[in-house]
């Protein structure tokens, strides 16, 4: 009988101990906004909110397959990650590396939670788990470079990085991320006659799960200062500019992307355009993060036009680059 309750308390620590809150606001029976930790200031209309524990779940390397050399494949904030921890973000990521990357090459994907763990925490276990190779490639998409920023501060873990690629990673952050963590009550404050747009931009965004309220947006405010990336390490940016001009070479461009998160990157965008000035560093961006912040830091920046945030994780032509910049062979599928 004592095991039966010692068990039973585990089973609840577990689900309620290392939980938090998720905050679901219905319209009509359909979920418009979801918030994270917090209940939001409410901004919309809706006639229903729902509570539920939501368990973050813990990190982990999953081995993708074996081999030498090893590539360490990091993501980056994942809002749908609510519903399933390797959702479609996460799992396209995967499958462009295996399709791309020649079968000897060994590829793990560090998977963690992206919205409410702390990122320190995150970056100490990615470093646990890498101990057991001699040295790696990484390549790290968006938050996942900012996780990396702080594994790098620990030597150990620095020194057997032959190579890192960091893809949209936002640096000094994203005014976007602002939006998220400011009190909504004071938008018109801020925003003025902005507010309108603001408000149905956040709406679609999170309805398209391309954003969602969340603690670590706290690490994307614009300004915000991470670890430096120290100068010895051979460093990249792989840094994407939302600018289609529907030449041919672009239309082959969109017609990769993920529909649902190239529309809801493209309002994102768009708001960006009609809230600050024309001179302003925010304007290029790839619909999440500016190219100011994604160009600084690193040793090394390659540019990508006509391509959004999500591209520079799961985009066939980018893959292949960052494959050319390890120096790693192309599969020759004729040999196949």
């Amino acid at each position: 009988m004592k095991k039966i309750f010692t068990y039973v308390f585990i089973i609840i620590l577990f689900t309620y101990g290392f939980s938090i809150k998720l905050y679901e606001y219905k319209l009509n029976g359909i979920t418009i906004y979801r918030s994270l930790g917090s209940p939001v200031d409410p901004f919309f209309d809706y006639d229903e909110v729902s509570i539920v524990n939501w368990p973050p779940f813990p990190a982990e390397l999953i081995t993708l397959r074996e081999g030498t050399p090893t590539v360490i494949i990091i993501h980056g904030m994942s809002p749908s990650e609510i519903d399933t921890k390797i959702d479609y973000y996460k799992q396209s990521m995967i499958n462009t590396f295996k399709e791309i990357f020649p079968d000897t090459v060994g590829l793990y994907f560090f998977l963690y939670p992206t919205l409410s763990e702390k990122l320190e925490k995150s970056a100490q276990k990615l470093i646990e788990y890498t101990q057991q190779f001699d040295s790696f490639y990484i390549y790290a998409h968006s938050m996942g470079g900012l996780v990396v920023q702080y594994a790098i501060q620990n030597e150990d873990f620095r020194k057997k990085i032959k190579k890192i690629i960091f893809a949209g990673t936002p640096h000094y952050g994203s005014p976007l991320a602002n939006f998220m963590m400011i009190k909504k009550s004071i938008f018109k404050v801020s925003f003025g006659d902005k507010i309108e747009l603001i408000k149905y931009a956040l709406l679609i965004s999170n309805i398209l799960n391309a954003s969602i309220e969340a603690p670590n947006y706290k690490y994307l405010i614009f300004g915000h200062k991470f670890p430096k990336i120290p100068s010895d390490l051979e460093s990249y940016n792989f840094v994407g500019i939302l600018d289609f001009d529907f030449k041919k070479e672009d239309l082959k461009k969109i017609l990769t992307s993920y529909t649902p998160t190239l529309l809801g990157l493209m309002l994102l965008k768009y708001v960006i355009e009609n809230i600050y000035p024309e001179e302003s560093i925010f304007l290029l961006n790839d619909g999440m993060v500016p190219l100011y912040s994604a160009t600084q830091d690193a040793k090394y920046t390659y540019i990508f036009h006509a391509t959004n945030h999500a591209d520079l994780a799961m985009r066939r032509d980018i893959i292949e680059k960052a494959m050319e910049v390890f120096g790693l062979e192309r599969r020759n599928k004729d040999a196949q």
